[in-house]
């Protein structure tokens, strides 16, 4: 008979951020709460592997250099329904947070932020 971890398929994560500092701590933070992450050094990185891969979540900053977390949120939504997606960031304008809303972002973190809440953030989205 198959135990519950068997019958519970991982969910994927992806966490995109230029600053190694933050991409890493998310990716420590979700293993060690089970969670199967990759991650992504930029926009252009993301987008590529969300052509390529599947994911149940995406942790992306807003702002970054080349493509924004705002045009990996597109990408996200456009090649994966029902994805949810997890914006952080340390700028953020109410027209840019408005825009990430109407873009369909699940919840928006601000910089600084502790694993609790990220943990926090996560869960609420993806449900056991």
């Amino acid at each position: 008979m198959p135990t519950k971890e068997m019958r519970v398929a991982t969910k994927r994560i992806l966490v995109v951020d230029d600053e190694a500092s933050i991409r890493d701590l998310c990716a420590r933070v979700l293993q060690r709460a089970g969670f199967e992450v990759t991650v992504a050094g930029g926009g252009e990185e993301a987008v590529r592997r969300l052509r390529g891969e599947a994911f149940d979540a995406v942790i992306t900053d807003i702002r970054m250099p080349g493509l924004s977390g705002l045009e990996v949120l597109d990408a996200a939504k456009r090649h994966h329904s029902g994805i949810r997606v997890v914006l952080i960031t340390g700028f953020g304008t109410p027209q840019t947070l408005e825009r990430a809303r109407q873009g369909g972002a699940d919840r928006i973190l601000t910089k600084p932020f502790n694993p609790v809440e990220l943990l926090t953030a996560v869960r609420e989205i993806l449900p056991a």
